[in-house]
């Protein structure tokens, strides 16, 4: 999580918040917003058994990015 907080940046990502989030286990927490991209990202990092659960080391990750129009007479290629 420190290695993301120091090399975000360095690829033009803001951190916006970074520290204990307001669970029960106080899970360590980054957010951070690349406005030029208009990217933002969310990281949550679990310890193993935090939170009174017996689980292994996790990373949680949720990227949310702005809505996007297909310009006309252009397609959007599928997957």
């Amino acid at each position: 999580m420190s290695r993301l907080k120091d090399d975000l940046p360095k690829h033009g990502w803001k951190i916006v918040g970074y520290g204990p989030n307001s669970s029960k286990a106080k899970s360590l927490e980054l957010t951070a917003d690349h406005v030029e991209k208009k990217f933002a990202v969310k990281v949550e990092f679990w310890e193993k058994d935090s939170g009174g659960d017996s689980n292994e080391p996790t990373l949680l990750v949720n990227v949310v990015s702005a809505c996007y129009q297909v310009p006309e007479g252009q397609k959007v290629d599928g997957y």
